[in-house]
């Protein structure tokens, strides 16, 4: 083994050993969100397999064909696990529900599919088998990292401002760690062993960052901790509120928005997000959708409306598109606008 393959070695073995240890230390700290803390530290243990295969893979002589499937299966964990854990930094201390274990059950089949395979399948397998497996733990990792920095965006609002900055590094991290095992497939441009040496890095930036912001400690901190108002005022704000959305109907503006609204009840953009996410449990949006789904189901009720298409309807209570409206009225009534319309009908 060369001088630079020794210092390689050194390099990206350090950085599975950091993250073992830093997902050992989240495991048992007790401050913050321990949910949270555990999630991350789930995700750095399978970061830390998932990079240790690498790393053995590139300089030992010989790897059970087992041991380097099964790390590539891990890879669909990866997603689920981030995640899961942007969720519980928007949900604080609630708990999740089984539900949330069927993230996994592609984990789990990649890396029962690498505990089967064996020296001869890589023969008599076809070629397309393995593209296809390749396919599909890295497109499963790169969607689940943006529907989880979607996720992180549409709940800006109920986040601590140093809790998104958390969310945003660890996003941007996981993604440089992905374009890298990408690359590797492609050898002769980009030697394997750049993936583990980018995770030493990562680990290593990250782990700095979240020490030196303290971001650990304020994952289960309220965002308006600080935001002085007694509940006489609280309670005056939510009525005026109140009365400009329902009353004078402006959830059906499509331009309403929590600038707008702030300026209508004369408080600040941040006074009045806290008072609806204290008063109603809900952000803006999810705040406005529910009475703009409340007239939607009127509409839809009312024969005299019969001839309103879905879409017509979503404009008239507010939606600006029908996606938007779909997935809101689904979420408030537990059915989609057509199938209600069609019960209705029976």
């Amino acid at each position: 083994m060369s001088a630079n393959d020794i210092v390689l070695v050194i390099v990206s073995g350090l950085g599975v050993i950091h993250g073992l240890f830093l997902s050992i230390f989240l495991w048992i700290y007790t401050k913050g969100n321990t949910l949270s803390n555990k999630l991350l530290s789930l995700l750095l243990i399978v970061l830390s397999f998932r990079v240790g295969k690498s790393v053995f893979l590139e300089f030992a002589e010989q790897l059970d064909i087992k041991l380097i499937f099964t790390g590539l299966g891990t890879i669909m964990a990866i997603g689920p696990l981030f995640y899961l854990f942007a969720q519980s930094c928007v949900r604080k201390a609630k708990p999740f529900n089984n539900l949330n274990l069927t993230h996994f059950i592609p984990a789990v089949a990649g890396v029962c599919f690498g505990l089967w395979l064996t020296e001869p399948d890589l023969e008599t397998l076809p070629m397309w088998v393995f593209v296809t497996l390749f396919l599909i733990y890295y497109l499963h990792f790169i969607i689940y990292l943006v529907i989880s920095l979607h996720y992180t965006r549409k709940h800006r609002s109920e986040l601590n401002q140093d809790v998104y900055k958390l969310l945003c590094l660890l996003f941007y991290a996981l993604l440089a760690i992905w374009v890298a095992y990408v690359l590797n497939l492609f050898d002769d441009t980009v030697p394997y062993i750049v993936g583990p040496v980018l995770y030493s890095v990562v680990a290593y930036v990250v782990s700095f960052e979240v020490i030196r912001q303290g971001y650990l400690d304020k994952i289960d901190q309220t965002k308006y901790k600080t935001t002085p108002a007694s509940e006489e005022q609280i309670d005056q704000l939510f009525h005026r509120a109140l009365k400009v959305v329902v009353e004078e109907a402006q959830y059906a503006n499509p331009e309403l928005s929590l600038k707008s609204l702030s300026e209508a009840v004369h408080a600040s953009p941040q006074m009045l997000s806290m008072v609806i996410n204290q008063k109603s449990q809900k952000n803006f949006n999810s705040f406005v959708n529910t009475y703009r789904i409340q007239e939607a189901t009127r509409l839809l009720q009312d024969s005299r409306y019969n001839n309103l298409t879905i879409a017509a309807i979503a404009f008239e209570v507010g939606f600006n598109s029908i996606s938007s409206f779909n997935t809101a009225f689904k979420n408030q009534t537990g059915q989609t606008p057509q199938t209600y319309r069609k019960q209705l009908t029976k």
